[in-house]
Formats: C-alpha cells, sequence, structure tokens
C-alpha cells in the first residue's frame, strides 16, 4: 500500500524563484543559486540531494535524489518538486 501525502511548502529561493517542496524537505541555498533539497520522511532520509543551479532566467538539474518523482519549472518562476509516494509494509 502506498501513502501520498500532498502537503506542500513554499519558499523563496535565489533571483527571485518559488521553490514547492514536500512538507518533509530540507533547503539549503545561498545568494549565487545553488540550492540542496534533502529529503527527510523515513522511507528516503539521508539519501542523495537534489541539486539545482538557479540564474535570472535559467533552472539546471545537476544532480536529483531517489526520493524525487519529478522536478518541473515554471515560466512564473515556480520549482516544484514532486515527491515519490511513501510506501507502507503492511505484516
Amino acid at each position: 500500500m502506498t501513502k501520498n501525502t500532498k502537503k506542500l511548502k513554499t519558499q523563496t529561493v535565489a533571483y527571485g524563484w518559488q521553490l514547492v517542496t514536500p512538507e518533509n524537505t530540507v533547503v539549503m541555498d545561498n545568494d549565487q543559486g545553488n540550492i540542496a533539497i534533502g529529503d527527510t520522511s523515513d522511507n528516503f532520509r539521508g539519501g542523495p540531494f537534489i541539486v539545482l543551479k538557479v540564474s535570472e532566467n535559467e533552472v539546471t538539474v545537476a544532480d536529483s535524489g531517489i526520493f524525487a518523482q519529478g522536478v518541473s519549472i515554471t515560466l512564473d518562476k515556480k520549482i516544484i518538486v514532486k515527491r515519490r509516494p511513501d510506501i507502507e509494509i503492511n505484516d
């Protein structure tokens, strides 16, 4: 059985980009446009980070973590990270 949590958080990062991530993530960023996104949920904690590089008009995905199902980038300067569904094991 899978459990799909839809709670999201939004924060502003470098160059005015809006970053939308699942609530169980930690975001580290700086003014130069480097962004690292890690997952803190029980299923993916400690896994690889998603690494982004943003500028005024561009977003580059430098590396993606295993918890991400996808990263969407919109024309209105939003970066949306979608998490893979959590897996519940019922014994």
